[in-house]
Formats: structure tokens, C-alpha cells, sequence
């Protein structure tokens, strides 16, 4: 019997390997920018989201606690943080009612990622959680009314402002619809990238992202 003819084995030679993967490099390279772009676009989206929850666990946590539930919200501008370019709490009230006599005596740390040690304090959101790169310029920000303070009331699930110039700033029809934040991208201290707003209703509106 005669042999069999055997077919030579087809593949890539060096050459058509090394090609393929400079092509591949170059398309890598060009798609870097923008997917770096859309991270940190979405960065932003995770913060929005954050906040939204944030402030639906103070209401729910006033309706399962039977007590008030305080946000304190501060930012940069002149409130003294010093790690933070926005912050959040959540502090506890020792009664149900938003008086300030529920919260008298119940200081608060804005710039300690432990709420400052403070009892009272049972949730918080600070920005230096989502800075992943502290020695850039670029950060995610949450802008709204300096030091604001929000409470929910327990039992009738009643978000209200208990900050007087926040009040008094907001009697016109449109702004009794709530309160807003403006949370986006600051590259060398400009605005960058797509904006997202969160709206904390008045009364029993549910937080949430409007855009």
C-alpha cells in the first residue's frame, strides 16, 4: 500500500501574527479614550444613585424606627471640609417630631468617614469615596444648597427642610415641588461630562434621577 499524502498544517506565519496584533494594538488605543470617558460617566451615575438611596433609607428607616430622621448635606464652599468636596449624613432623632429640640446637642462630622464617632450618626455618603485618583484634578461632585439639613419625619413618611434660609428660599409654586442636586464630573475645576440631577421631593414623593 502507499502512503498517504499528509496536507500541510494552515495557520498564521510570524509575519501575519505580528500584523494582526499591531492592528489590534492600534484599535485598542483609539477606543482607550473614549471608554475611559464612559467610566467615568457612568462614575457619575453611581453617585446619583447613591445620594437617591441615601435619602430612601432615612425615610424608610423613620417609618421603622418610629423617629425622625435628619440628612445633613454640606459641600466645600465655605462649610470647612477639608477631605470632602460634598458630604452627607444621616442622623437619628430621639423623638419623631423635626423640631430641633430632637436633635438638640447632636453635633455632627461631615469630614470623618466613622460619622465623627457620633451615635446619632447611622448612615453617611462622603465624596473621597469615589475619588480614585487623589492627586488628579478630576472629581465627581454633588452640588445643591449650602449645609442643608432634610428631615423625615416617623410615622407620616413627611420629608420637610428644617433649614431656615433653605425655607425661606423656596416658597415660589415650582420650588415647593422639592429640592435638587446636580451631580457631574470636575476636570481642573470645570464642569465635564454628562450631568445628573436628583430631585428630594416635598411631602411623600419618592427621591429619584431625573436625568
Amino acid at each position: 500500500m502507499g502512503q498517504k499524502s499528509r496536507k500541510p498544517v494552515e495557520g498564521l506565519t510570524l509575519v501575519e501574527l505580528m500584523v494582526v496584533l499591531a492592528v489590534m494594538g492600534v484599535l485598542v488605543s483609539a477606543a482607550l479614550p473614549s471608554m475611559r470617558e464612559g467610566f467615568a460617566d457612568r462614575r457619575v451615575a453611581m453617585v446619583a444613585r447613591d445620594v437617591v438611596s441615601l435619602f430612601r433609607r432615612a425615610r424608610y428607616m423613620s417609618l421603622a424606627y418610629g423617629r425622625a430622621h435628619q440628612v445633613v448635606y454640606a459641600n466645600d464652599s465655605g462649610t470647612g471640609l477639608t477631605n470632602d468636596a460634598w458630604a452627607f449624613e444621616t442622623r437619628r432623632g430621639t423623638g419623631g417630631a423635626c423640631s430641633l429640640t430632637t436633635y438638640e446637642n447632636g453635633s455632627f462630622d461631615l469630614d470623618n468617614l466613622d460619622c465623627g464617632g457620633n451615635w446619632r450618626c447611622v448612615d453617611f455618603l462622603y465624596g473621597n469615596t469615589y475619588d480614585t485618583d487623589a492627586s488628579d484634578n478630576e472629581l465627581v461632585r454633588v452640588d445643591g444648597w449650602d449645609a442643608s439639613t432634610f428631615c423625615y419625619e416617623a410615622g407620616s413618611n413627611n420629608q420637610v427642610f428644617i433649614d431656615t434660609a433653605l425655607y425661606s428660599n423656596w416658597q415660589t409654586g415650582t420650588a415647593r415641588a422639592g429640592f435638587g442636586f446636580v451631580v457631574y464630573r470636575e476636570v481642573g475645576g470645570n464642569a465635564f461630562g454628562v450631568a445628573r440631577k436628583v430631585l428630594v421631593p416635598m411631602g411623600t414623593g419618592t427621591p429619584r434621577i431625573l436625568q
